[in-house]
């Protein structure tokens, strides 16, 4: 609710949050990052996210000024992320000296550790930083200031795979404490460099319901908890059954509508055209469905095209609880395959 919201033009209201944080404490997310308090008037319902008595922590996210962290401790937040800006590039449109980055970062997150906030340092553009510096800021922020836990972060969405994992089993080696990751989606690769970063030791991703968020959006909530659940036997504890409905609450909240082969909450992940693969289908679903469509809360459905075939009509005759002989289905699928053809050849 906090990146996914910085999509330009889209505005959760008060009642949106309650709605989607409901929901996602109903999926079983562990953690929910409500917004900036110190930002926006509606990000005041972070203090309302925090009284529905969720058994998710509820975090805010707050620059390094003690302002930021003071609205979050206003709002009765427990936990915040602070983030501060570390690459050459960053500081250059900042006009910040890394010595006034070290001593902001310091400062801020000591402050809301003594006001007894849990505190996660959030280090923007960590991957377009240089290591000595990167190394420099990771262990002030837990040796110096405290800090709880560190995020990596790949801000622009350029990190690889490869990459993003060195860069997180670095931070790994080096500091002793839970390690979060946050990714962006620039060149399509937000879901896979996550999980090269839990491969190299991180512990909590960073995600969005839908993947929506600034540009090209935020490491989508359903790819890497399906992915990790299936693909690599990690079970984030989500009632995964719910993803499909969650995804329709924030697309109807947002305004936002997904693409039709979207992963896993696309409407047409489980929908049918081709007759071969319905009658595999009928036959045994594994054999076209890596899962079924239960698993997510999603239904099959076929559709009558250019590419079905007699099993895809007797599937829409059962449904439509029409009994036809085997010889009325081969004499309607020829009429509608001729059909077909004639009206494509005009």
């Amino acid at each position: 609710m906090r990146d996914g919201e910085q999509v330009p033009g889209l505005v959760f209201r008060k009642n949106d949050k309650l709605k989607i944080a409901q929901a996602l404490g109903e999926l079983g997310v562990q953690r929910i990052e409500v917004g900036m308090p110190a930002v926006a008037h509606e990000d005041k319902a972070a203090a309302e996210i925090a009284g529905l008595g969720l058994k998710a922590e509820i975090w805010g996210f707050a620059r390094c000024t003690r302002s930021g962290t003071d609205a979050c401790i206003d709002a009765n937040l427990d936990s915040v992320v602070c983030e501060i800006a570390t690459s050459d590039l960053k500081l250059k449109a900042y006009q910040l000296t890394k010595d006034a980055v070290l001593d902001k970062m310091v400062d801020t997150v000591s402050c809301a550790k003594a006001h007894g906030l849990k505190v996660a340092f959030f280090d923007v553009d960590m991957t377009r930083t240089g290591l000595d510096f990167l190394k420099q800021v990771y262990l002030a922020a837990v040796n110096d200031a405290h800090a709880d836990e560190v995020v990596s972060v790949d801000t622009l969405g350029v990190a690889t795979p490869e990459s993003f994992h060195y860069l997180t089993e670095k931070v790994r080696e080096r500091v002793h404490v839970p390690l979060q990751c946050h990714c962006h989606n620039e060149f399509g690769l937000a879901t896979a460099t996550s999980i090269a970063a839990v491969k190299g030791g991180a512990e909590w991703v960073h995600v969005a319901v839908n993947g929506i968020g600034e540009k090209s959006g935020n490491t989508d909530l359903a790819e890497v908890a399906i992915a990790l659940h299936l693909l690599y036997d990690i079970d984030v504890g989500l009632r995964y059954e719910k993803l499909t409905s969650i995804s329709k609450l924030v697309q109807r909240l947002s305004g936002i509508e997904m693409p039709i082969n979207r992963p896993i909450v696309g409407k047409g992940v489980f929908r049918r055209e081709s007759g071969v693969t319905v009658q595999q289908l009928i036959a045994y679903p594994p054999a076209v469905e890596p899962y079924p469509p239960e698993f997510v809360g999603a239904t099959r459905e076929i559709v009558l095209g250019k590419k079905s075939g007699k099993h895809s009509i007797k599937w829409k005759l059962n449904e439509l609880g029409i009994n036809l002989s085997d010889q009325q289905v081969e004499t309607l699928w020829k009429r509608s395959s001729r059909g077909l053809y004639r009206r494509r050849s005009r």
